[in-house]
């Protein structure tokens, strides 16, 4: 997005940088180009399958510890803990 500033008669250097930055800040093109500075990248198969794997044996654990009567904070806590541990029967 354009931002166009002219300075009028009178108008002081300070006072047209001031309005200059202000009209800028607003037009919203610093965010647009802070967001295209740093682009995530997409996901590629393999971390697809193991964020997939990773929520569904913590979603498993959780149910089964759910059943068993534990609360959902302390058996969301402990999956997390033993992630590496804990076996999907998918």
């Amino acid at each position: 997005m354009r931002v166009k500033a002219k300075r009028f008669k009178g108008e002081s250097l300070q006072q047209f940088l001031r309005r200059f930055l202000t009209r800028f800040q607003k037009s919203g093109t610093v965010l647009e180009v802070k967001k295209n500075l740093f682009k995530t990248r997409k996901m590629n198969e393999r971390r697809k399958y193991e964020y997939r794997m990773y929520r569904l044996k913590i979603q498993s654990f959780v149910n089964k510890k759910l059943k068993e009567g534990w609360p959902l904070e302390k058996a969301l806590e402990m999956a997390k803990r033993y992630i590496q541990y804990i076996k999907y029967e998918g």
